[in-house]
C-alpha cells in the first residue's frame, strides 16, 4: 500500500508585504501555491498511490471568491478519477469558523468533521484513518486525547493538525505530547501545522510533519514538498520526502571578508546566488546576507547594491531569480558587540516582518500616537493619501530603519 501525506498547502496565500518590493513577481509567487498542489497531484498519479492524506490548512483563510474552492475541487477530482482516495482534516487557517463557504467534495474524498474524532475503514485496503477537523482557529484542546483506539489487524493512521509540544513560529494549537501519540498505538501520525519537515519514530509509531508544500516568504527556506509512505498489511515500511515547490526561497550568506570594494562584493554575491539557484533547480526567491569583515571599501549601501544586482541576475537566470533583499550583517573591526545580541535583534525584527497578526497589533497600539505626535503637517499628508502611521504598511516600511538604529546603538556607532 502506498500513501502520500501533505499538509499546509495554503492555496492562494496572499503573501502579505511582497508587493512593497520593487520588481517583485507578485502574481508568479501567488500562483506558486497552486503549482505546488498540481505537482503534488501529478506525483500521486505517477506513483500510483492508493491514498492521499491532507493534514490541514488547505486554504490560507477565507476565499477571495468561490474560484479558490472550485480549483481545489478540480485537483481532488483528478485524484479520484485515478482511483485515489483522499482524507482531509482542516486546521486553524481553514477551520469551520474561518471558511464560511464550502463546496461539496467529489465522491472518494472524506473530510473529517469538527464535532469529534472519527474513524474511516477502507473495504479494499488494510487501512484505518482517524481524524478530526478544527471547529475554530484557536483550538487549544488536546484533540488527540479523544482519538479512537486502533483497529486491530490494519495499518492505523492518525490525521491531525497540531503543534505537538510546541514549535517556534507556530501557534500552540491542539497541543499534545509525542509520547502520548505513540502510546495510542497507531502506526503513523500524519501531522500538519509545522512548516518544516520532521520525522520521529517511537517504537513502531512514526510521527511525521511533511512541511508545507510551498514556501511563502523568506523565513520558509529550502526544499518544500510531501512524503511518500509505503506499508505492508500491518506496519509502515518506508518514508521518503519528495520536493514539489514551484519557487524556492533561499537565504544566501556571502562572505565579504577582505572584499576590495563594492564591485568585489557584487561579484561574490552574483556567484553565490547563481550557485544557490542552480542547486534549487527551479525559480528562486533569494535573500542575501553579507557577512564577515570587509576591507576598507566596505560593502556599500545594501539597497543600492540590490538595484545593481537585480538586472544582472535576471539576465543570467532568464528571469528565474528574484532578489528579495540584501542584508548587511558584516562586522567592523571596532565592533565589540555580542553576536548573540545581534542575532536576537535581527531575529526579532525578521519574525515581525512576516507576522501579519503581530504587525496589525502593533499598528493598533500606535494608533493613539497618530494625532498626538504627527502634527498638522503629518495629518495633512495622511489626508492627501499618504499611509497613516498606524498602518501595517507604514510599520513594515519603517522596520529596516529601526533595525539599523538598534544595531548602531548596540555597536557603539552612535
Amino acid at each position: 500500500m502506498k500513501l502520500l501525506h501533505c499538509a499546509d498547502l495554503h492555496i492562494d496565500s496572499p503573501l502579505l508585504g511582497l508587493a512593497r518590493y520593487e520588481g517583485a513577481p507578485v502574481e508568479r509567487m501567488r500562483s506558486a501555491t497552486r503549482r505546488a498542489v498540481e505537482r503534488l497531484v501529478d506525483l500521486a498519479v505517477a506513483e500510483n498511490v492508493d491514498v492521499v492524506l491532507v493534514g490541514g490548512d488547505v486554504f490560507d483563510g477565507p476565499w477571495r471568491d468561490v474560484g479558490t474552492g472550485l480549483w481545489w475541487n478540480g485537483q481532488l477530482s483528478r485524484l479520484v478519477d485515478e482511483g485515489i482516495r483522499v482524507f482531509v482534516v482542516h486546521g486553524n487557517h481553514d477551520a469551520d469558523s474561518v471558511i464560511s463557504r464550502r463546496i461539496r467534495p467529489p465522491d472518494g474524498v472524506h473530510v473529517f468533521g469538527s464535532d469529534g474524532p472519527s474513524t474511516e475503514v477502507l473495504d479494499d485496503l488494510p487501512l484505518a484513518v482517524h481524524g478530526q477537523s478544527y471547529a475554530t482557529a484557536a483550538t487549544h484542546d488536546d484533540l488527540a486525547a479523544g482519538y479512537p483506539d486502533p483497529v486491530p489487524g490494519l495499518v492505523n493512521v492518525g490525521l491531525l493538525h497540531t503543534s505537538l509540544d510546541g514549535r517556534e513560529g507556530h501557534a500552540p494549537y491542539a497541543p499534545c505530547r509525542p509520547g502520548a501519540l505513540a502510546a495510542r498505538g497507531y502506526d503513523l501520525w500524519a501531522l500538519g501545522h509545522v512548516h518544516g519537515r520532521e520525522h520521529h519514530q517511537d517504537g513502531p509509531t512514526h510521527l511525521l510533519f511533511p512541511g508545507n508544500t510551498q514556501g511563502r516568504h523568506a523565513r520558509e527556506t529550502g526544499a518544500k514538498g510531501v512524503s511518500l509512505i509505503t506499508t505492508d498489511d500491518t506496519s509502515v515500511r518506508s518514508i521518503h520526502h519528495v520536493e514539489v515547490d514551484a519557487v524556492r526561497w533561499c537565504r544566501v550568506p556571502v562572505d565579504c571578508t577582505e572584499a576590495s570594494g563594492v564591485d568585489d562584493v557584487e561579484d561574490r554575491v552574483v556567484d553565490a546566488v547563481i550557485d544557490a539557484w542552480r542547486e534549487a533547480g527551479r525559480p528562486a526567491a533569494v535573500r542575501v546576507e553579507l557577512v564577515g569583515r570587509p576591507g576598507r571599501g566596505g560593502v556599500g549601501d545594501p539597497s543600492s547594491l540590490r538595484t545593481q544586482l537585480v538586472a544582472d541576475l535576471a539576465h543570467r537566470s532568464d528571469g528565474d531569480i528574484w532578489l528579495e533583499k540584501v542584508q548587511d550583517r558584516t562586522q567592523s573591526d571596532v565592533s565589540a558587540l555580542s553576536s548573540e545580541a545581534v542575532a536576537a535583534v535581527v531575529g526579532a525584527i525578521e519574525r515581525l516582518e512576516v507576522d501579519e497578526h503581530t504587525l496589525a497589533d502593533l499598528a493598533e497600539l500606535l494608533r493613539p500616537l497618530q494625532g498626538a505626535t504627527a502634527g498638522a503637517r503629518a495629518r495633512r499628508s495622511v489626508a492627501d493619501g499618504a499611509p497613516p502611521l498606524a498602518s501595517v504598511a507604514t510599520v513594515t516600511d519603517h522596520l529596516p530603519a529601526v533595525r539599523e538604529q538598534l544595531l548602531s546603538r548596540l555597536e557603539g556607532r552612535v
